[in-house]
């Protein structure tokens, strides 16, 4: 997996509090289900979009992804927003229920799945300036001026599906006992 130089960040750097949710290897749903009462996934947008340069740099030059964004959210306090990319081809082969999965937690789809294989995590701190910052903002609105995501990438055979999540103020203010 390519990686530009900002999502190979120290985990060291991240305030403590986070370190389990950016270091979670299993479904992070199943994780947040685990601490917080109510889970949903509300999807935002599951279509055709132009991938972001960090994006196209793994997933190759598509220039149109199928993209799935959600907020992951207890009752209606927004946590986590995610972000879900992959090919035209991979919908057609590897991740071909990807276009239909709902309000349903993708990682439901990718953990059931023995063939799937992730890739190790990696993880930043995105600002204002970084699309998906954008976007989280747009979909719940006031924001810090920094956030913290991670990446990762899963593969059925060849094909790709880039899974980013960028953790939201109430996911950080919460310290797992």
């Amino acid at each position: 997996m390519s990686l530009p130089h900002y999502w190979r960040t120290p985990l060291c750097l991240a305030p403590r509090p986070l370190h389990p949710w950016l270091t979670e290897r299993g479904s992070l749903t199943a994780m947040l289900m685990a601490h917080f009462p109510d889970i949903t996934v509300r999807v935002l947008f599951q279509g055709w979009q132009k991938a972001h340069q960090d994006e196209a740099d793994i997933l190759g030059p598509k220039s149109h992804i199928a993209c799935r964004e959600v907020l992951l959210q207890s009752g209606q306090t927004p946590l986590v927003y995610a972000h879900s990319i992959t090919s035209g081809s991979a919908l057609r082969k590897g991740f071909h229920l990807f276009g239909r999965t709902g309000s349903r937690p993708l990682g439901a789809l990718l953990f059931a799945d023995p063939t799937i294989r992730r890739s190790g995590l990696s993880w930043c701190c995105i600002d204002q300036c970084h699309p998906l910052w954008k976007k989280a903002h747009a979909a719940v609105g006031k924001l810090p001026k920094k956030l913290w995501a991670r990446r990762s990438v899963f593969y059925a055979g060849h094909d790709k599906l880039l899974v980013t999540e960028v953790f939201l103020p109430a996911l950080c203010q919460y310290t797992l006992a």
